[in-house]
């Protein structure tokens, strides 16, 4: 063969080779390109819709952040140290800042995250923080309020007029602000609302004077005494309800005190003014009629309905009439199946939570819109679209948690404005609709206008997809105690799925190699058995 035919020769397989390459590179562009358009539909899939969360922090700057004093050594005018009540009146907000031994105030309602309160009670300056400002006193007499000789030569820390010691619900009755100065025994009362730093009190409940801080003055349990009380509600500015935890009852003045020490009129959860056991002396016998730590109480006075969170055993009470004699029994209980279980999530144990299961609750509030009660050990606030009727009625939403059976403390992540720890003081504002229209007014509207189906398709209109405009707006305030803050919600969370499909199904299993049932019955003894920890949240 001749070069020349030669060349030629190799130049042909050359091209052949340059256009089986260049087939081949279109393949893979095919492939890669097909490849990403299935990708992109599964991203498509498996987009959702956002969580709804809370909208306003107070307390920190962003809702990422959870540090006591927003990690600073002293306070500020814009931290907070494990808040436990809050309180909206008008434009203000009250917060109770437990942990800096403090009532913050804010003149104006926030408009934008961690903006600064106006005025601090129980301290003289936004700085201080110390237990009834550093005060102390010597026991020099059984003056525990348990009667225990043993404390003579205690040091204690001394109360004084406008001083505070762990600081819990809020409330403005009258048009007069009450503070449960609970480290104190004690509620205390101002004239009006107060404006300036360190403004003292004029009136104090529990107490014979606003000097005096011994439980059950000194020991002598009554009408007019208190033992750590948390939780205080009026809802008609006439009735002042008191949840006095660790006397286990719930206190009740028919009308409002006009001086220091003034008694009760009825007592819930005790059959006399001087008694207070808890579950009346039979700590596992707990009964219809019975309290154990009692933390919230809140008064529906349109309906008469009172709410008594029973944090002891795990339950809310419902009286479906206010009380009127002491002792009476409640007409439903909620988190529990019946009112003779205590038992953590309904006997289930801690580390079980359900739709219709509580874990040491705290607080609650009741409106238009619902009812709302912080499931403080299952770091959730559930939520009822209508007050129950039945015992052990589920409850229709969570807060803080993305289904019914989760508890962890910010789901195990980083906080934000959908997650809680530690959830305790609530508070509910609620205010009628003006975009919200009757169904009568809005069938009339729907037969008076017609809309063509043309008209409907190019807009893309969907009845099942139209949301519903509800007939009232609310701001749900919860005091997220474990990450140092306040959050309000203003709309209602959305979860995933059906929660009582997977209610039953999702169990914590402890060991993997132990057979579900097995040693079940010894399980839940024991978890009955330590259905109450060693030390409840009292001091």
């Amino acid at each position: 063969m001749s070069d020349e035919n030669q060349e030629q020769e190799e130049d042909a397989n050359q091209e052949e080779t340059l256009d089986l390459v260049e087939t081949d590179d279109d393949a893979d562009e095919l492939e890669v390109d097909e490849s990403d358009e299935i990708d992109e539909l599964e991203e498509v899939v498996e987009e959702k819709a956002p969580e709804k969360g809370a909208y306003l922090v107070i307390g920190q700057g962003e809702f990422n952040t959870i540090m006591s004093n927003r990690g600073a050594d002293d306070p500020g005018d814009n931290t907070l140290s494990a808040p436990q009540g809050v309180c909206k009146f008008g434009d203000m907000l009250f917060v109770s800042d437990r942990g800096n031994h403090r009532v913050l105030v804010w003149d104006q309602f926030p408009e934008e995250n961690g903006e600064p309160s106006s005025v601090v009670l129980g301290q003289e300056d936004f700085a201080d923080c110390l237990e009834n400002r550093g005060i102390t006193t010597t026991l020099d007499e059984m003056t525990s309020g348990l009667g225990d000789e043993n404390l003579e030569g205690f040091t204690i820390s001394k109360a004084e007029e406008d001083t505070l010691s762990q600081p819990d619900g809020i409330s403005v009755i009258d048009g007069k602000l009450y503070i449960v100065d609970c480290g104190n025994h004690r509620v205390v009362r101002w004239s009006g609302l107060p404006s300036e730093d360190g403004e003292p009190p004029n009136l104090v409940m529990g107490q014979d004077n606003l000097d005096e801080n011994e439980a059950n003055r000194q020991g002598l349990v009554g009408s007019g005494s208190l033992f750590f009380p948390m939780g205080i509600c009026s809802g008609d500015d006439q009735h002042v309800f008191v949840a006095d935890k660790d006397n286990h009852r719930v206190l009740i003045w028919k009308k409002v005190p006009f001086s220091d020490g003034w008694n009760a009129d009825i007592s819930l959860g005790q059959p006399g003014m001087d008694e207070r056991d808890a579950n009346r002396g039979d700590f596992d016998n707990v009964q219809q009629d019975t309290l154990s730590f009692p933390t919230g109480v809140f008064f529906d006075a349109e309906n008469e309905k009172v709410f008594v969170v029973d944090q002891g055993n795990n339950r809310v009470l419902i009286w479906n009439s206010l009380p009127r004699d002491t002792g009476q029994p409640a007409d439903v209980v909620v988190g529990q199946k019946d009112f003779v279980s205590r038992g953590p999530n309904m006997g289930k144990g801690d580390k079980r939570a359900s739709m219709d299961s509580l874990y040491f609750p705290t607080d609650i509030v009741v409106g238009q819109t619902g009812m709302y009660v912080s499931d403080t050990g299952n770091n959730r606030v559930l939520y009822w679209k209508e007050v129950p009727t039945e015992n052990g009625q589920p409850a229709d939403l969570v807060f803080g948690q993305t289904n019914f059976t989760d508890k962890s403390p910010n789901r195990f992540a980083q906080a934000n404005a959908s997650t809680l720890n530690d959830p305790h003081g609530l508070w509910l504002e609620e205010e009628e609709n003006p975009e919200w229209v009757p169904p009568d007014e809005a069938e009339e509207a729907g037969d008076s206008e017609e809309v063509s189906e043309e008209a409907s398709a190019e807009e893309g209109a969907d009845d099942n997809e139209t949301e519903e405009i509800p007939e009232y707006l609310f701001k749900l305030f919860i005091a997220d105690r474990g990450n140092s803050r306040v959050v309000v919600w203003n709309e209602l969370p959305v979860m995933a799925g059906d929660e009582e499909e997977i209610e039953d199904n999702e169990i914590d299993i402890e060991d993997p190699n132990l057979l579900i049932g097995e040693d079940d019955e010894d399980d839940y003894l024991e978890q009955e058995e330590d259905s109450t920890p060693e030390e409840l949240p009292s001091t």
